[in-house]
């Protein structure tokens, strides 16, 4: 007769070294030195990010095992009867490249970071300077994608933009720009580029619903300071520059004011909304801690209940999974679903 083993979670860590053919910190020999492992996955506008500390009681890490920048990190959390008893399952953080080392004494600790986004290519750190005619921001994505031998992977309209102006800046932040501009989201990792409908995830079904003895703890926030019921964007048309030409967006009293390059009206009206919508997923927040719960990953919907007023669909705009001897628990930053402008 099987024994019923009791819940568990641990981090399996592969640690590969750059231009090395052997490898002596396996999963196995690295378990006995990690002390805490926190994954942060967020939904838009930021890779993924690892940061793992090791006991250094015996010094290897500032010797034999002395970290590198551009190193390899594939993390997984494997789970045992987390969900079922004595079932066991594992949940994927990704791969990241190392890019961030630090110690610290007396208690000899040795902490690394790593981004999904490789160090050892030049997508965050290549300043760029490039003019963009008639393009698609699926087709500008794409191109950028494919330089760095990344896939591309696109859930939105077609946008189509007359003129895009890079300036001194890298393609990672260039496309960040690009994608927050008209509202849409953007994740870079596990080697791909995925751009989404914010609007059209918000509308996606919830993952699951969290209700208040789900809750460790948690904290609330209302606000009408930076929100708004409508917007008037003011630009001037091609071939009229001395001429300011005004949009307006939504009613109310609460308009936000902006002042934008756009191409035409279609354009004023996309950069308006998106700039509304922004600013207003701002409006009503929360902040969770729960037990670990592997079916909520950034860019979901989930329910909370049994906060009477405060109950309803939040969109999922972080996930920060910690794990140590303590166990392991996720906290949530969340905004309250609401209707969207331009939606």
């Amino acid at each position: 007769m099987a024994t019923d083993r009791p819940r568990r979670a641990w981090l399996n860590l592969d640690y590969v070294k750059q231009n090395s053919k052997s490898n002596a910190r396996t999963p196995k020999v690295l378990a006995d030195y990690i002390e805490e492992f926190e994954y942060i996955d967020p939904a838009t506008g930021e890779s993924d990010t690892i940061s793992v500390t090791f006991a250094n009681v015996d010094m290897r890490w500032m010797n034999s095992w002395m970290p590198q920048k551009g190193d390899k990190l594939i993390a997984k959390i494997i789970l045992r009867s987390w969900s079922k008893l004595n079932k066991k399952t594992q949940f994927t953080c990704g791969k990241f490249a190392l890019d961030d080392i630090s110690f610290s004494g007396p208690t000899l600790t040795c902490t690394i970071g790593g981004t999904s986004v490789p160090e050892t290519n030049s997508f965050r750190s290549t300043l760029r300077n490039k003019t963009w005619k008639k393009i698609t921001i699926k087709v500008l994505a794409s191109g950028i994608a494919k330089r760095y031998h990344m896939q591309l992977h696109y859930e939105a309209k077609t946008i189509r933009i007359k003129t895009l102006e890079q300036s001194n800046e890298s393609d990672c932040t260039f496309l960040n720009k690009v994608c927050e501009d008209y509202g849409l989201g953007i994740k870079v990792y596990a080697g791909k580029i995925v751009i989404y409908d914010k609007g059209n995830y918000e509308n996606k079904k919830a993952v699951t619903t969290l209700y208040a003895k789900d809750l460790l703890s948690w904290s609330y926030n209302s606000t009408l300071v930076g929100t708004y019921t409508g917007a008037v964007i003011k630009y001037n048309p091609p071939g009229r520059k001395k001429k300011t030409v005004s949009h307006k967006v939504g009613s109310g009293r609460r308009i936000l004011k902006i002042n934008e390059t756009v191409d035409n009206i279609a354009d004023a009206e996309l950069k308006a909304c998106a700039q509304i919508n922004k600013e207003n997923e701002k409006a009503v927040t929360m902040s969770v801690t729960i037990m670990a719960n592997n079916k909520i990953n950034a860019t979901d919907t989930i329910y909370i209940s049994g906060l009477k007023k405060l109950d309803g669909k939040y969109f999922v705009d972080k996930v920060t999974h910690n794990l140590s001897n303590s166990g392991y628990t996720m906290s949530l930053e969340l905004h309250k679903c609401q209707k969207r402008f331009g939606g």
